[in-house]
């Protein structure tokens, strides 16, 4: 028995591990795509297709050894797109401020920006390669993309920002203590609150642009992180290309102008992130751990889902460390003894150690719909469990939000651009993750990020797979690329070496082009002024619709029992720092009569606004003209030109509540 365990275990130590896990890829994308029966989202569909991609390109790539260097473009083009580059970005901030925002105008040359940037990455001689240059300019296009959203829309974009910054930032500069969070689950984490106001008394400006440079400079400048990340594994080159990723992919330029709690969040987990690499791959010292320790309790302090999101991150560190550990895994030749590793692992697990805990103790402090955070978040998992409607029950997407009626043409493009961002890197992350199960190629950081994206696709997918959502999947992917940009920067490295010129020209160009077309108009990155009206929801307003909010609140202030109704997500300003509880319009007939404050705003005639006919069906987006909301039994009672009241004319029991409340979980991890 021993004598066959032997033979086994030298069977394997002499195989490559990296062409078992192509060949497995392969195999499992074919067992994956009867998942196609069961969901039409196109993330669920079309990651099978990736990774059968992927497997095989890996495959290819193993059989070739080009080993000549990249092709690359002439050196003129080399050194004007630089220029080119600059001129677009600003041309960028000129169109923003001319047009008053990021019009179709403005994403058109922010594409072709992206493309110069990738096209630089990709195609320039070594000898002609200034990194610092590179990084220069995509900093600059980063943060342009972001700041014209920023400062050319009113108020603020999203949902729970309203919450955090006019709501709640504000009373707690008015009053200069944390009073008004009393009760709520931020007031044991109220760092995003504070800083903002913190921004705002020291800077002498409102809160509003106390929001924009402190959280909002944090985040922009936080892909530096992914770049240092790389710069451990891979040249330059591929560096850059892990920061232009991590820089424009629609995630991150989301939760870069819908400044929550998650954004800042996401900044102290990249600092996590690179210092986690580091003391994994270099030579580990007290000043990173100590340095860890302070982005971890800055994540603690500031959100509670970015919290756990970093608990799994070091978790999957240590799961690494732990499997290294193994001689089977573990390189050929050892940089480091083994005493250094058990140091190492040491520390990992005191780090977890620490972080469990200290989460835990806050949790269970946090006040939260109430109980302590800990116990309701308990509550809602078993209660998940409960009511699951098990596996393939994926209602409740944020993809299927509509699902009530057929897709258009231009619906259907959008769903396949927004799920083209993802699958288009989750591909070559793929590679990535098959480059380093060779054993010559693991390291600890590397082999970290590897599972760390398969624990996060688990929650962001695997858990929604039997409609459990505790843990807002949507929240994660921002957090996901990180790990995944490094592993992709790996992934094309080693194509780029192996495959010949033809076949890895095709695959560089076909991401140049696709890649900065499909962020910059994804769904996710344009939420402020939508790339295609009347396919992507809006989240922003226009100074008259904010405007009415207030004159609203005046003209018809609210009974006990009373709401406004109006469309999702223009309720939700009324509800979260406007005059009153709002729902968003139940639009059947029975609906319509027995509310008594309709409010109709232009926007709603595009058909990109939620409204609900039926409760049990969800949200719908007709295209709602004033008269098909305001029927002839109304009146108007105000008009500003783009929002309209029309209050009932009848009596109405306050009691009776026709609207709706979509959306209503939004705040659940704001």
């Amino acid at each position: 028995m021993a004598s066959s365990s032997n033979g086994v275990y030298r069977w394997l130590a002499s195989q490559r591990f990296d062409v078992i896990g192509a060949v497995i890829g392969l195999l499992l994308a074919v067992a994956m795509l009867p998942l196609r029966l069961i969901s039409s989202n196109l993330f669920i569909v079309g990651i099978p297709v990736m990774i059968g991609l992927a497997s095989g390109l890996y495959l290819f790539a193993v059989r070739t050894d080009h080993g000549e260097g990249l092709p690359t473009m002439p050196v003129w083009l080399g050194r004007i797109l630089p220029s080119l580059v600059f001129l677009g970005t600003t041309l960028l901030i000129v169109l923003a401020l001319w047009q008053g925002g990021r019009t179709p105008a403005f994403y058109n040359v922010a594409t072709l920006v992206g493309m110069g940037i990738f096209a630089q990455v990709f195609f320039t001689r070594d000898q002609d390669l200034v990194p610092a240059l590179l990084v220069v300019q995509i900093m600059a296009f980063a943060v342009v993309i972001r700041f014209m959203s920023l400062l050319t829309t009113p108020g603020f974009t999203g949902i729970d920002v309203w919450t955090h910054v006019p709501n709640w930032s504000a009373a707690i500069l008015e009053t200069r203590s944390l009073a008004p969070l009393a009760g709520n689950k931020y007031y044991a984490s109220p760092l995003f609150h504070l800083l903002t106001v913190a921004t705002s008394l020291l800077g002498g400006i409102s809160i509003r642009y106390g929001l924009f440079l402190s959280v909002g400079v944090a985040v922009a400048l936080s892909p530096l992180f992914v770049y240092a990340a790389a710069r451990l594994f891979v040249s330059e080159r591929w560096s850059l290309f892990a920061l232009a990723v991590f820089a424009i992919t629609a995630h991150t330029v989301e939760w870069s102008i819908h400044l929550i709690p998650t954004s800042l969040g996401l900044v102290f987990f990249l600092g996590v992130f690179y210092l986690l690499i580091r003391a994994l791959d270099v030579e580990p010292g007290g000043r990173e751990f100590f340095m860890i320790v302070v982005f971890s309790i800055g994540t603690i302090l500031t959100h509670q889902i970015s919290a756990f999101i970093m608990l799994v991150l070091t978790g999957a560190g240590l799961l690494a460390h732990v499997l290294l550990r193994f001689d089977l895994l573990s390189p050929p030749s050892q940089v480091r003894g083994i005493r250094a590793r058990q140091g190492d692992s040491v520390s990992l697990t005191g780090l977890l150690a620490f972080d469990l805990g200290f989460i835990t103790f806050m949790w269970s402090l946090t006040p939260y719909h109430g109980d302590t955070f800990l116990a309701t978040t308990f509550s809602f998992f078993r209660t998940t469990l409960a009511e699951s409607g098990g596996f393939g029950d994926l209602s409740g997407e944020r993809g299927d939000t509509a699902a009530t009626a057929a897709p258009t043409l231009i619906e259907q493009a959008v769903n396949y651009i927004d799920a083209a961002v993802f699958l288009s890197l989750f591909a070559l992350t793929v590679v990535g993750c098959l480059y380093i199960l060779r054993r010559r190629n693991i390291s600890h950081g590397t082999f970290m990020c590897g599972v760390s994206i398969v624990v996060m696709l688990v929650f962001i997918f695997g858990f929604p797979m039997f409609g459990i959502r505790t843990f807002i999947p949507q929240r994660w992917y921002a957090f996901l690329t990180a790990p995944m940009a490094v592993l992709s920067a790996l992934g094309v490295a080693y194509l780029a070496r192996r495959l010949n010129p033809p076949t890895i020209v095709a695959i560089l160009l076909v991401f140049t082009l696709v890649f900065p077309a499909v962020s910059i108009a994804a769904t996710n990155s344009t939420i402020d002024n939508p790339r295609f009206e009347g396919a992507q929801t809006k989240y922003s307003y226009d100074q008259p619709e904010l405007d009415a909010v207030d004159t609203i609140g005046a003209i018809h202030p609210l009974e006990e029992g009373e709401r406004y109704h109006t469309d999702h997500p223009y309720n939700t300003v009324f509800s979260r720092s406007g005059p009153g509880p709002s729902g968003v319009a139940n639009i059947s007939d029975e609906g319509r009569e027995n509310t008594d404050v309709l409010i109709h705003r232009d926007q709603q005639q595009l058909g990109s606004t939620f409204f609900i006919e039926d409760e049990e069906e969800g949200g719908i987006t007709p295209e709602m003209s004033r008269s098909e909301l305001c029927s002839a039994e109304r009146h108007y009672s105000y008009d500003n030109g783009d929002v309209t009241v029309c209050p009932a004319t009848w009596e109405i029991d306050p009691g009776d509540d026709a609207g709706g409340d979509f959306g209503a979980g939004e705040d659940a991890e704001g």
